[in-house]
């Protein structure tokens, strides 16, 4: 939805996930942190700088046209002839245009402390019960110079962005994340238990995953290249127990886990940000809209990527104002509200050994997202409101159109109009999130086989009866509940490849199955996709190989990822040179391929074909 906070949506942006992460695959070659120890106490990290800029933005061409008006009366002024807006180059192979996008310093520092060994606390006090626990803490602050140096952001020409105000940038560009922090109790050999904010990662499916719901991964900062999973998920605080039991009917390790979250959301998915043309970090996924800037021309706006900060839309021969303001509410942060999983893992005596984890999650995630068919009036909170943070509305006079979307003339939230342009008030669309805990069923594993192949095959299945689904038409709000499956297949293989490195290249390839069984025959990939189709089945692959050349000292991770169904994807590469003891140099690259504007395309990756990007590292181990 145009300029609707999707922070508030669905893992129905989870495909996007399935599509672009897989580039997370590069992280094998992650940089290797150093560690200061000191008895008990032990801290390890690093500081980076990184820069990078993208190229295939293009530029506007020379066959639009303006719109015009005209007058039937000498106080009166009507929009004669609605313009259109100019197509623009780019594209993958366009170099033309480069444009910053990230100016980032961070830090990410690792304290872990052993405060329990051999039942004394601090070496001290008898525990009695707890024999042995550490506490860690994963502390990662930056600051990211590119909204300093440039006070539209990334924001396109025409589109009437304003400077990022001080507050703007405290909030978007300055991060004191303390992102994760436990203790960990081991009370007996096979029984221990972490509480605190953490990760919950029970997948064993290479880079991609069906069964990674718990942790919701935060795109709004950072979009998913470049980026380890670590760094993007959204830690939850809870209380995880795990208990290792005998072997028994021919049947090894054994092991059973459960969680409790206690009343800690934090978010639906993956948390993206459609509504601040500003930000490098946008969601490129298309959009329909046909909008007009406060002077009444049009601008192309394909993309969230290309949408303006103060768009207009045409209704009946005058403009309005329009906006979108997102009705929903998280979950409370109560015990009523917890979310509970559960995994019981074994290696069965299936050939060599086939480890399989049975999964079961009860949690608030893939809700369903659209009108706001409960928003019959507006609320009289809403008459101090802002919307898009430009200016108030008045509660009055709001005339619902349908049920979700309102009509008020005379009231103009981006302010009153500009001389000559007939704007006769504004257009508001209300959407919601139906946040509910939903059942998932996960199945997960891997399988050795020594014998013939030398490759290590992994599993992840996924079944959701409830699953937040968009489509055109198919209920008054314009999502409803469907039905998801899930089914990835991965192989790895360490290949001796002697003309290429004198260590083993690691090669993985994963094919991923995404199955509607009961889709609607009008599912779209997201609300608000009006033109997109949500496809019954969709395929997508990626292939990956890391190496490890110049007698170790470059770490390098290409990866292909692949939508077969569109015909579009992406190459990724990182690389990694260790300067000296405590230095390393990387250069990362994420070039999009294949076709463009796909609107069958849930992946968004043929409409990332302007934002190919280019990152240079510098880091300083602790």
């Amino acid at each position: 939805m145009h300029n609707g906070n999707m922070g508030l949506g669905g893992t129905r942006w989870r495909s996007l996930l399935v599509a672009t992460v897989a580039t997370v695959a590069t992280l094998w070659s992650s940089v290797a942190m150093a560690t200061i120890t000191q008895g008990d106490f032990s801290i390890f990290g690093f500081f980076e700088t990184r820069e990078s800029g993208r190229w295939g933005e293009g530029s506007s061409a020379n066959n639009g046209t303006d719109t015009t008006f005209v007058h039937p009366l000498p106080t009166l002024t009507l929009i004669g002839k609605a313009g259109k807006a100019a197509t623009e180059t780019g594209g993958s192979f366009d170099f033309n245009h480069w444009d910053l996008v990230e100016a980032r310093q961070l830090a990410d520092i690792r304290p872990d402390y052993h405060f329990v060994k051999n039942y004394k606390l601090l070496g001290r006090f008898d525990t009695l019960i707890l024999k042995d626990a550490d506490f860690f803490a994963f502390y990662r602050p930056w600051y990211d110079a590119f909204g300093t140096l440039k006070n539209k952001g990334r924001c396109e020409t025409n589109r009437d962005c304003v400077d990022y105000s001080h507050h703007e940038l405290q909030q978007q560009y300055f991060r004191d994340d303390l992102h994760e922090y436990y203790a960990q109790l081991n009370f007996t050999d096979n029984f221990s238990a972490r509480i605190g904010k953490q990760q919950v990662i029970w997948s064993e499916a290479d880079a991609l995953s069906g069964t990674e719901v718990t942790n919701s991964v935060d795109a709004t900062y950072h979009w998913l290249h470049f980026e380890s999973a670590e760094n993007l998920r959204k830690n939850v605080r809870m209380i995880k127990l795990n208990y290792i039991l005998p072997d028994f009917f021919k049947t090894a390790n054994n092991e059973l886990e459960a969680f409790i979250i206690p009343g800690d959301y934090q978010g639906n998915g993956i948390i993206v940000n459609t509504f601040d043309p500003r930000s490098p970090w946008i969601f490129p996924g298309p959009t329909q809209l046909g909008a007009f800037n406060q002077n009444g021309q049009p601008f192309r706006e394909v993309t969230f990527l290309d949408q303006g900060q103060k768009p207009m839309i045409n209704i009946g021969g005058v403009f309005a104002d329009f906006a979108v303001r997102n009705n929903s509410k998280a979950p409370s942060n109560s015990l009523e509200n917890s979310e509970f999983g559960i995994r019981y893992s074994s290696l069965l005596p299936i050939g060599n050994g086939l480890q399989a984890s049975f999964i079961f999650l009860y949690e608030a995630r893939d809700s369903r997202l659209g009108l706001c068919t409960a928003c019959s009036a507006l609320s009289a909170a809403f008459s101090t409101a802002k919307v898009m943070g430009t200016g108030p509305a008045a509660a009055t006079n709001w005339s619902p159109v349908i049920p979700g979307e309102f009509l008020n003339f005379g009231n103009y939230i981006y302010g009153k109009p500009r001389p000559g342009v007939p704007k006769a008030g504004t257009f508001l669309v209300m959407i919601d999130q139906d946040t509910r805990r939903n059942k998932f069923f996960g199945l997960t594993g891997t399988y050795y086989d020594k014998d013939l192949t030398d490759i290590v095959y992994r599993y992840d299945i996924l079944y959701e009866p409830s699953f937040g689904g968009a489509c055109n038409g198919c209920a008054l709000s314009g999502s409803d509940w469907t039905q998801r499956t899930r089914y990835i297949i991965a192989a790895d293989r360490p290949t001796y490849i002697p003309w290429l490195s004198k260590q083993h290249t690691f090669l993985v390839a994963q094919n991923v199955v995404t199955w509607f069984p009961d889709r609607p025959s009008n599912s779209i990939p997201y609300f608000g996709d009006a033109a997109g189709k949500q496809r019954e089945f969709s395929d997508f692959f990626f292939v990956s190989a890391v190496n490890w050349v110049m007698n170790g000292q470059l770490t390098t991770t290409n990866a292909l990822a692949w939508d077969v169904d569109d015909n579009t994807g992406g190459l990724g590469s990182n690389n990694v040179y260790r300067y000296s003891r405590n230095i390393l140099v990387g250069v990362n690259a994420q070039w999009y391929l294949g076709r463009s504007g796909r609107n069958t395309d849930p992946f968004a990756e043929s409409r990332a074909q302007r934002i190919n990007e280019l990152e240079f590292t510098l880091t300083y181990e602790i």
